[in-house]
């Protein structure tokens, strides 16, 4: 019978391993509490605690009994949620064998039922995993044209009428979504799909994709200097709250990141959106 010891002593060998997407997630604080051990990362680069408290709050105030985490990596997120939600069904889309393994350890240190997929989740997929309450999304789209489908984003031109493709076939998969992405092509800050600096523009363009493919969003959140324990934080805006002129927008989102020193990842919006009935369009 395995012992939490072996556990940790697994856990310590997989997480030692190095991978593109390695060692980007921490272990979620009620499993690192049972195991006695934390792997930190470097949360003033990227982190996922700060988007934890909007997401769970999304998903319990529209009463989703089923989610599905897109690219799970080591499962901060599905992991939280199985054991903060118990009667929530929890799908962990992973291809990375080494990270499908440590969500599978991890979620039975915890006695949760996670169910860990690696069903791609290109473009020919986008719509094939059954339908779920939600969906996390959470920045992968910008990786199209080098992960996965380099037959359909050859060039960076075309990675707008292709994520109006993806996310119209996701509708497939989920009813409502949690979506963030990076705007550097590939991950590739020489290859801007937007530059750094322009807030306004990331928003546009992902409003633009959104109601192109048939999503309507709820809410849109921008990280900002924590007020508590954390550094960082992240606050959550209804689209009519939202400056409408383009340059009142960009002074407001530059002088919220212009508190602390931000790197590209906390200045990728987070965005809550719901399908749009196709029967409707």
């Amino acid at each position: 019978m395995e012992t939490l010891e072996d556990a940790k002593s697994e856990l310590r060998e997989l997480y030692a391993e190095t991978s593109k997407h390695g060692q980007y997630q921490t272990i979620p604080e009620r499993l690192a509490g049972l195991l006695g051990i934390q792997f930190e990362v470097n949360e003033e680069w990227r982190g996922d605690r700060p988007r934890y408290p909007l997401i769970n709050q999304f998903i319990q105030e529209n009463g989703c009994r089923s989610v599905l985490d897109v690219g799970a990596n080591t499962g901060y997120f599905a992991l939280s949620l199985a054991g903060d939600i118990p009667a929530l069904k929890v799908r962990a889309c992973e291809l990375n064998k080494t990270h499908a393994r440590i969500i599978e350890l991890l979620a039975r240190v915890g006695g949760y039922d996670v169910d860990v997929t690696d069903q791609p989740a290109d473009l020919a997929h986008a719509g094939a995993f059954g339908l779920h309450d939600c969906a996390l999304h959470l920045n992968i789209l910008h990786h199209a044209g080098h992960d996965f489908d380099a037959a359909h984003v050859k060039e960076r031109n075309d990675h707008r009428d292709y994520a109006v493709q993806y996310l119209r076939a996701f509708r497939g998969t989920a009813r409502s979504m949690v979506y963030q992405m990076g705007y550097n092509w590939k991950g590739d800050k020489t290859l801007p799909l937007i530059a750094k600096e322009d807030q306004v523009g990331k928003v546009r363009y992902t409003q633009d994709i959104f109601q192109a493919s048939g999503w309507s969003v709820e809410g849109v959140a921008f990280a900002r200097k924590g007020t508590g324990a954390f550094p960082i934080e992240y606050e959550r805006f209804h689209p009519s709250e939202l400056p409408v002129d383009d340059a009142v927008l960009q002074t407001w989102l530059t002088e919220r990141y212009a508190e602390v020193v931000w790197s590209e990842f906390y200045q990728r919006p987070l965005w809550f959106c719901r399908a749009v009935d196709a029967s409707t369009e």
